[in-house]
């Protein structure tokens, strides 16, 4: 019977709480490094997925084989735009991955706030008699 209620101790008091009182630490420390690991890693691929190497190395070589001076500059031309079009796509997606970072730091008080408010408009507050 004594292995039973130490269970139940050790359930309720280590297991509960201490996640509870682990769970911002875990948050702001390993949660967010795995975080911006994740948005590194998707930046990482839509850069390989932008294939800016091979635009920057062909950069200069005429397409379709259209060796005149009227073709190579169409062909450096239109590399630019697609390698300036893609990198303002990189760079929007970097922004988007930033303000998801902001949202996972801020997100937790925030959360709170709500939830203090909840409490104390929403149940405390009606029952005083006023």
């Amino acid at each position: 019977m004594m292995q039973r209620s130490e269970a139940l101790i050790r359930l309720v008091f280590v297991d509960l709480f201490g996640s509870i009182i682990w769970f911002p630490i875990w948050w702001y420390t390993k949660g967010l490094k795995k975080f911006i690991k994740w948005c590194i890693e998707g930046l990482e691929y839509r850069s390989k997925q932008y294939a800016f190497k091979i635009w920057f190395k062909n950069f200069f070589v005429p397409m379709y084989g259209q060796y005149d001076l009227v073709g190579r500059l169409i062909s450096v031309g239109m590399r630019f735009f697609v390698i300036l079009g893609r990198g303002i796509a990189l760079v929007a997606e970097a922004c988007v991955y930033f303000l998801f970072a902001m949202a996972w730091v801020a997100l937790p008080p925030i959360a709170l706030l709500l939830a203090l408010q909840n409490i104390f408009s929403g149940l405390f507050f009606l029952q005083l008699p006023f």
